[in-house]
């Protein structure tokens, strides 16, 4: 089947294309062009001078609509690849968190026969910890924090399917760098996150492979005139930093001073939300810890902040709000950065023939009105 999505703006990373038409054949992008030559097409949709974009790419999420990948439950990927879509995001990163190893091994061994059943696709899987400081444990239980365990990680990566392609751990805990070698041995980028790393100790992390910050602001070292700290490294090194643009892991302020400084080459856009995503305030889990979620802040009894309630197209909205970013930043930011650093530019992503068509509209008032998946039409705000 044909689909035609005519009268539109595209949007790259690179620059914006007003009075466009773009043809889906299948699952993939066929061609593109300017209107008003359209070509013929089984459906048509006038995109009303809408922006189209690549969908959001979203590498660290722990759960939404009630299911959590900590779960190790069959129908935490249903339910989150239909849910997906209608925040916006076509592709994420399953992302776990600091529990028993136990557990952990549960969450990978689901996740490891992952075959795509439609809605947004999983592309691998974010182990966000144990190997982490316990300086800076933020919604992870210390109790199951660990030192960095080659041995350990090596048994991880082959328990998922070496599905693994991101981790958080922290830097100054693998002084020698044996930790870091051994995750580029195993195609894992390593991410500096819940750390207590010095700026010198990341400048030496990055030569020996060091690609990520996760969670900007959020469980590291801050900001000081005679240490930078991760703070200052990310605003001057070469990783790309995640980021909550939600208005509460980082206040609006502080979102500006990040993008000003880290700017859309290298920031990522992530909402780090938990299973209460897309449902109302109330008690929830998080990892085996409750979790009270009222209005857009999700907290733990002792009052951390536990992820977020945050879905991508609010952290789309927020961040044009919060800076002078351009919808070529949002696609930088939500979809190009994230499938650069993780090598996946070759076969997804860009608006070109070929391509999956994964895309995502909006209007003028930077709100989500379509999301289609691999061709298919997941979700459509246009008529109402």
């Amino acid at each position: 089947m044909s689909l035609l999505i005519e009268n539109i703006t595209l949007v790259t990373h690179e620059a914006e294309f007003e009075n466009k038409w773009l043809l889906i054949e299948g699952e993939r992008i066929s061609s593109a062009g300017r209107m008003p030559d359209v070509p013929a097409a089984d459906k048509i949709i006038d995109g009303g001078g809408k922006y189209l974009l690549p969908g959001a790419f979203e590498i660290h999420i722990h759960g939404a609509d009630g299911v959590d990948a900590m779960d190790a439950d069959e129908h935490f990927i249903k339910k989150i690849s239909s849910h997906l879509p209608t925040t916006g995001t076509t592709s994420f990163l399953a992302t776990t968190m600091t529990a028993t190893f136990e557990n952990v091994r549960a969450s990978l061994k689901n996740l490891s026969d992952y075959k795509y059943r439609g809605g947004a696709e999983m592309l691998g899987i974010h182990q966000e910890g144990p190997f982490i400081s316990t300086k800076h444990p933020g919604a992870q239980d210390p109790k199951f924090i660990l030192s960095p365990d080659t041995d350990e990680m090596s048994r991880l990566q082959e328990l998922s399917n070496h599905q693994i392609r991101l981790i958080t751990y922290a830097p100054e805990e693998d002084s020698e760098f044996a930790f870091l070698n051994a995750l580029n041995d195993l195609d894992i980028i390593p991410s500096a996150g819940h750390t207590d790393a010095t700026y010198q100790q990341l400048e030496e992390a990055y030569r020996h492979g060091l690609r990520h910050i996760t969670h900007l602001y959020n469980g590291m070292r801050g900001l000081h005139h005679r240490e930078p700290g991760v703070v200052g490294y990310s605003f001057l090194g070469g990783s790309y930093v995640e980021i909550i643009a939600d208005g509460v892991h980082s206040n609006p302020e502080m979102v500006r001073l990040a993008y000003d400084n880290i700017t859309s080459s290298r920031m990522i856009m992530i909402t780090d939300a938990m299973r209460a995503q897309g449902l109302p305030d109330g008690e929830y889990d998080l990892g085996g810890q409750n979790v009270h979620v009222s209005g857009n802040e999700a907290r733990l009894e002792n009052g951390a902040l536990a992820g977020s309630v945050l879905t991508m197209k609010q952290a789309v909205k927020n961040m044009f709000e919060f800076t002078d970013c351009s919808w070529t930043d949002i696609v930088r930011m939500t979809s190009y950065n994230a499938l650069k650093s993780l090598d996946m530019l070759d076969s997804r992503g860009l608006i070109e023939a070929g391509y999956p068509a994964d895309l995502v509209m909006y209007d003028e008032d930077k709100s989500l009105t379509m999301t289609i998946a691999k061709g298919e039409v997941y979700y459509d705000n246009t008529k109402k």
